[in-house]
């Protein structure tokens, strides 16, 4: 996790932490942060908010892939957290940008970092 985490801090305008782990709390969670904010701190809550989107979706009848618009943004005075859910391997990774961060982009990249927790790889 730590080479996706530095991946993502690299590759991403705005970067200030990301968080991930298993949506029932049974596959681990893991995190990085670069500065004052630390997803960490917020686990129990990232990990509530993905069980209940995974939920929600499901119960909409959404597809059950990675698709584009298979996430939630969190909007907050200082940070944004774009979180996405890898339904087929209960997967969930969030990703915070500060102001200056590019929402657009990060949505781009996500469902590759998505794809690379659920692997294995990083």
């Amino acid at each position: 996790m730590e080479e996706l985490f530095a991946s993502i801090e690299e590759e991403i305008p705005g970067y200030v932490a990301s968080a991930g782990g298993a949506v029932d709390l049974q596959g681990g969670f893991w995190s990085h942060s670069r500065g004052a904010i630390d997803l960490a701190e917020q686990r129990d809550a990232l990990i509530r908010m993905a069980q209940d989107y995974a939920t929600l979706y499901e119960g909409l009848g959404g597809a059950i892939d990675l698709g584009s618009n298979d996430e939630m943004l969190v909007t907050a005075s200082r940070i944004y957290i774009l979180i996405k859910v890898d339904h087929a391997h209960q997967r969930f990774l969030a990703v915070a940008l500060d102001s200056s961060g590019n929402i657009g982009y990060l949505r781009f990249r996500m469902r590759d970092y998505l794809r690379r927790m659920s692997a294995g790889e990083g």
